[in-house]
């Protein structure tokens, strides 16, 4: 395991050549600003970036209007529709679905059973998220505007207190707060096993081609998959 990142990351944003990151940084006069850099992954190198290119990559050609609408643009998770509308989830529930003119399709306050729902992984037309508060995984559908499906929760104890969420063609990875661990879901026949553990919290993982990558409290870290 490789770190990449060495600081505490306010958000990732996937590449098909590495991540987009943003982090806190220092002015000289001391005051605090957030600074946006780009991990190559096939040139290992890190190039800091603009604004614009983290914002782009995030939200898409309308990034301008879907960022200005959400003003808080970094704490939201994001996900571009085939349609080239967009999705973002807050992680207090607030969902917004913006056409691909940027202007807003839908304003739902995403919960499960009193909770807030967050994270999101698109399949299809629908997204599969998490429910922390419930130990649950759901596949949530914009158009129906309702829960189609549930994993874990009540009695189980597949999942405890999952914070984030990942999908890889038939997989689901899912981070979990209590005992650290990266869990997947077939979604073939919803079966659960164990997939990566840690000694520190974990964040996030997600796969750029055969490199995985998880976003723990110390940092990024690369780590090549064992799907290669």
């Amino acid at each position: 395991m490789l770190r990449i990142v060495k600081a505490q990351l306010l958000d990732v944003v996937p590449l098909e050549i590495g991540f987009i990151y943003a982090q806190r940084a220092k002015l000289p006069n001391g005051q605090e600003t957030v600074a946006f850099f780009v991990y190559d992954q096939d040139g290992d190198r890190t190039l800091p970036v603009k604004i614009k290119t983290y914002l782009e990559a995030k939200f898409g050609l309308q990034y301008r209007e879907i960022a200005k609408k959400l003003g808080n643009y970094i704490a939201c998770d994001a996900a571009v529709l085939k349609s080239n509308g967009v999705v973002t989830l807050f992680d207090d529930g607030n969902m917004n679905i913006f056409d691909s003119d940027g202007s807003v399709a839908m304003q739902e306050k995403l919960v499960y059973q009193n909770c807030p729902i967050r994270s999101l992984a698109m399949d299809g037309n629908c997204f599969w998220c998490v429910v922390p508060d419930r130990n649950s995984i759901v596949k949530f559908s914009p158009i129906e505007k309702r829960v189609l499906l549930r994993i874990g929760g009540g009695a189980s104890v597949a999942f405890r207190r999952p914070t984030s969420i990942f999908k890889s063609e038939d997989r689901l990875f899912v981070c979990t707060e209590h005992n650290n661990q990266v869990r997947t879901i077939s979604l073939k026949d919803y079966s659960v096993k164990d997939y990566l553990s840690f000694n520190e919290p974990i964040k996030k993982y997600f796969k750029v081609g055969f490199m995985e990558y998880v976003v723990l409290e110390s940092g990024v870290y690369c780590i090549e998959s064992k799907d290669k």
